[in-house]
């Protein structure tokens, strides 16, 4: 084995926050031209006595003296390894094809050594051919002892946020992650999978993460939640990890139904709608839900209001110009689902149709009425009419905090989750549960749902 081949020691997982750096480009230099174009036949020579124009000084390429700056380096070494880069690359290329079983990671060091380095996992010595690949370069290495390959790692990022064995943490212990994460990567110097989260885009949640405060995070409130998040996904991610710092990753934000809103009291999205008439976009959800509101760490402007008699719904408002990307769909498992119309209330009985919630998840049922009026206090502002659907099922789940969040069937959009029985416990089946239809509450709020894909808010 060459000299060269050593052990890289794993650096200890934990929470990990990164400058930002500036790119350096890793393409061919373009050089200075080596001598002038010629002159053409019939140019004349010079007057006697003119001078000739001064030679400029060739101008230093902005990637090698970003380089050179960057590393603390020499201009003339910095344009030597930017000029071995692409060499290099090639090089670790062909190793990693030798020993794609035990992969874990490759790159670049650009400290104070300038070395091209493979990485495998367990502690045996590399393959004959790929040592010998490595020995005819001095400045390329191959490193043993990783714990994952970069395959596993892979795995475990797609996994992440989903439902499945590994990395499950949609609900369970660690409720209340996923919001939070701006990103995931896969971070081959720590052969772990790294997870950005920016801790302004959390909302409390019972038995799970505490608030983080105002949307502006410190960096101390990062640090706080970072650990936090750290320790809840330490049960449920079986490959190293680390917590990464997300804050301000994105310039816009995407809006769309079903998705849970921030705030102690905090309900579900409904569906995304336009005020009639203008060009204002927003979210409808339960009007009994309380201020103030927000989605994504961006705050919403409640428009208008309608606690009764017909329908309990709100429309709030993304602000104009913020460039903000609001969907016309809503989350109804793994991936959204596209909303393609509504569906008068007389359409509706006997419809089997599902509700999306920000504490239950999705449950199922049938409607059983479209002219229920619902009496308990805190439904309507005074008194309701019999214009409410009501939906039973076997399976039918719902608490509080799903309220204003949709109920459909296929793309179809039926209505506002309002209520349900047994509203304290969220794992509890077979209720019974009620909305307000859709046409009901788009007449109601002057608003149209959203029906014919993304639109960024002017």
């Amino acid at each position: 084995m060459s000299s060269r081949q050593m052990s890289k020691p794993n650096r200890p997982i934990g929470i990990l926050r990164r400058l930002a750096t500036a790119a350096v480009a890793a393409a061919l230099l373009a050089q200075p031209a080596a001598a002038a174009a010629a002159a053409p036949p019939d140019a004349q020579p010079p007057a006697p006595g003119a001078s000739s124009p001064p030679e400029t000084e060739p101008s230093v390429d902005l990637a090698v003296s970003s380089y050179a700056s960057e590393y603390s380096v020499s201009l003339a070494e910095a344009q030597r390894r930017l000029d071995r880069n692409q060499p290099i690359q090639e090089i670790l290329a062909s190793i990693r094809d030798l020993e794609a079983a035990r992969l874990a990671g490759w790159g670049i060091d650009h400290g104070s050594s300038f070395v091209g380095w493979v990485w495998l996992t367990g502690d045996d010595p590399p393959g004959v051919a790929a040592a010998r690949v490595a020995d005819a370069h001095a400045d390329v290495e191959i490193r043993t002892g990783a714990d994952h390959s970069y395959a596993e790692l892979q795995v475990a990022q797609d996994r992440l946020f989903r439902n499945g064995a590994t990395g499950r943490v949609n609900d369970g212990p660690a409720s209340g992650v996923a919001r939070m994460v701006t990103f995931t990567d896969i971070d081959m110097d720590a052969n772990a999978v790294s997870i950005g989260i920016d801790p302004a885009l959390a909302s409390v949640v019972p038995g799970g993460l505490t608030d983080t405060g105002p949307v502006t995070v410190t960096d101390e409130a990062f640090r706080a939640k970072a650990a936090e998040v750290t320790e809840l996904l330490a049960d449920t991610i079986s490959v190293n990890y680390v917590v990464e710092d997300g804050r301000g990753l994105s310039v816009t934000t995407t809006f769309m139904g079903g998705e849970g809103m921030e705030g102690a009291h905090a309900c579900t999205s409904g569906f995304t709608a336009r005020q009639q008439g203008t060009s204002v976009y927003g979210i409808i959800t339960a009007a009994h839900c309380d201020p103030p509101f927000s989605m994504h760490g961006v705050r919403l402007r409640s428009v208008i209001r309608q606690y009764g008699p017909n329908v309990d719904a709100r429309f709030l408002s993304i602000r104009t110009g913020s460039s903000h990307r609001i969907l016309d769909d809503y989350g109804c498992g793994r991936h959204p689902c596209d909303v393609t119309g509504d569906i008068s209330k007389s359409h509706m009985m006997d419809k089997y149709i599902c509700h999306s919630g920000r504490r239950s998840g999705i449950s199922c049922g049938n409607v059983i009425s479209t002219s229920f009026r619902p009496r308990s206090a805190g439904v309507c502002a005074f008194t309701c009419d019999s214009t409410f659907v009501r939906v039973q099922g076997e399976y039918l789940r719902g608490c509080s905090g799903d309220s204003g969040g949709p109920w459909y069937d296929r793309g179809i959009a039926y209505g506002i989750h309002n209520g349900n029985t047994d509203a304290n416990n969220c794992h509890s089946e077979g209720k019974l549960a009620y909305f307000s239809a859709i046409r009901d509450v788009e007449n109601s709020l002057g608003v149209n749902i959203l029906t014919r894909g993304p639109i960024t808010v002017p």
